[in-house]
């Protein structure tokens, strides 16, 4: 007898038989797998489960002949048998809706394929599967000035390597095509980790604070020749390298940290929900 598992509150419960599959909760858009089926369904889409939620037919009322009439008991009484017994079989065979599966584990008209495969990774292992390096790419284009909203590790990082390479291979100018998207999707990511954008724009801060104090040093200091006003800009560029370093360090173990599991002032978690 084959035994069931089902997806319910972000856990996989089972295993149970068929015929205990209503008693523990389950609906038609419940995720259920068994041995021998390729994938996570839905309760509705699977033949020998689906029947669970047909309509029940009422009872048929006994029909009594009289004991005269031999000849017509033997006819009609096999009649209503076969009658009966063809119905049950149409109740128990439904054809797939628009957007649904059929019997036979091929995707209808209107799936969304990528979105059932995450689905049922998700009523699995309790989060969503990481995003590919071709979708970070083309989220990251699609939000190309979206500063709201959360990043999950694989679309930051995806999209980092990307920008990269277009930069390596056309010596930096395709970098610039990619500078707005990058820092949209940088803030995003910190919101993923419940942090404020301008976390991402505090070394910029923090250079152009530096730089307005030790322009002015190193201009009266050359003109007037005094070393002492020169050293203290020499002084202040080295506290600006270790500053920048620090903050730099601090930003990338921000970026790689996980996603904040519940959901945030900046929206729900693309990886836990």
């Amino acid at each position: 007898m084959a035994q069931y598992y089902i997806g319910k509150d972000n856990q996989r419960l089972g295993p149970f038989p068929l015929e205990q599959l209503i008693a523990n909760g389950i609906t038609p858009d419940t995720l259920v797998w068994c041995s021998g089926m390729p994938g996570w369904k839905k309760a509705i889409d699977v033949p020998e489960v689906s029947v669970l939620f047909a309509p029940q037919q009422p009872p048929q009322p006994e029909y009594t002949v009289p004991a005269q009439d031999y000849q017509q008991t033997q006819y009609q009484q096999p009649y209503q048998q076969q009658q009966y017994g063809y119905q049950q079989q149409q109740y128990g065979y439904q054809q797939p809706g628009y957007g649904q599966q059929n019997g036979y584990g091929q995707p209808g008209y209107g799936v969304d394929y990528k979105q059932q495969k995450s689905d049922q990774h998700f009523a699995t292992y309790g989060y969503r599967p990481q995003m590919e390096f071709g979708e970070s790419i083309k989220v990251c284009f699609n939000k190309f000035a979206d500063f709201t909203g959360r990043a999950r590790r694989s679309e930051f990082w995806w999209f980092y390597l990307f920008s990269q390479l277009v930069g390596s291979v056309t010596c930096g100018i395709g970098s610039l095509v990619c500078l707005i998207p990058m820092m949209a999707v940088s803030v995003r990511r910190l919101h993923d980790t419940n942090r404020s954008g301008w976390w991402y724009f505090l070394p910029v801060i923090v250079a152009l604070i530096f730089t307005a104090i030790m322009i002015p040093l190193g201009i009266i200091g050359a003109n007037k020749g005094s070393d002492a006003l020169m050293g203290t800009g020499a002084a202040l560029y080295i506290i600006l390298v270790i500053a920048m370093l620090a903050l730099s360090i601090m930003l990338i173990v921000f970026f790689c940290q996980d996603s904040d599991r519940a959901e945030n002032k900046y929206g729900p978690s693309p990886k836990y929900q």
